[in-house]
């Protein structure tokens, strides 16, 4: 049984058109008062990283969250770029 091969890590293909310094945004699910609320948050990209997982490869994007000023360390299918000027 052969395995899958390649060199791009999970999640590079998409992450490739993001460039540092660009403008993006992710949504989080809140419970308040018993409901669930979208929240929408941008941040900009500061950093783009690969880590192992799983015994794989896999693409790290960490955003400066422009709500707390937090760096956090996100997945590229999470996030949404935004269009600027």
């Amino acid at each position: 049984m052969s395995k899958l091969v390649s060199d791009v890590p999970f999640g590079g293909i998409l992450s490739s058109n993001m460039k540092i310094g660009d403008l993006v945004s992710w949504t989080e699910w809140k419970v308040e008062n018993k409901v669930i609320v979208d929240a929408v948050f941008y941040g900009t990209i500061v950093e783009k990283t690969t880590s192992i997982s799983g015994n794989r490869p896999i693409c790290i994007i960490k955003v400066a969250c422009s709500k707390t000023g937090y760096i956090l360390d996100l997945n590229p299918f999470q996030l949404r770029l935004e269009k600027t000027n």
